[in-house]
């Protein structure tokens, strides 16, 4: 059995963080106008999709995005969480072997649903799929580097 100090509920075959989870479905599911379920099988369709990509880019193995910083980011700051494609997982999603699930997966959700723009490197095809999943536009943004350009 896993140790962990916070209550996780399971939503197809992922386990989230109470917390992050009652924060999904009081805010982010409210404001998107969309299901709960359909954000979770979303959540679950990108974790499939892209969890073995991102894990196998991953350099750092102790670069961990905590619940608390995720929720932080998007209740009080709405300051984008960079998580930096390469390093982090999470602590607040974890898959059904209970492995900590890439961080760039739940922010990408996360930042569709919230409307917060991104431009985290390497990440435009996740942030397209979780478009296209929720219905929502693509909140993938490039570093346009001419400022001249209206």
């Amino acid at each position: 059995m896993m140790q962990t100090t916070a209550s996780f509920t399971q939503q197809d075959g992922l386990f989230i963080d109470g917390n992050l989870h009652a924060f999904i479905e009081q805010q982010l599911c409210q404001q998107a106008t969309l299901t709960c379920e359909d954000v979770y099988q979303a959540l679950a369709t990108l974790v499939d999709e892209f969890g073995c990509q991102c894990r196998k880019n991953k350099h750092e193995d102790d670069a961990a995005l905590d619940a608390q910083t995720l929720l932080h980011a998007y209740q009080v700051e709405h300051a984008h969480p960079h998580c930096h494609v390469d390093a982090q997982t999470t602590t607040a999603v974890l898959d059904e072997f209970c492995c900590q699930v890439p961080a760039i997966i739940v922010v990408a959700l996360m930042d569709t649903l919230s409307g917060t723009a991104s431009n985290e490197r390497g990440a435009k095809d996740i942030y397209q799929r979780a478009a296209q999943l929720t219905n929502r536009p693509c909140m993938y943004q490039v570093n346009v580097l001419n400022t001249n350009a209206a």
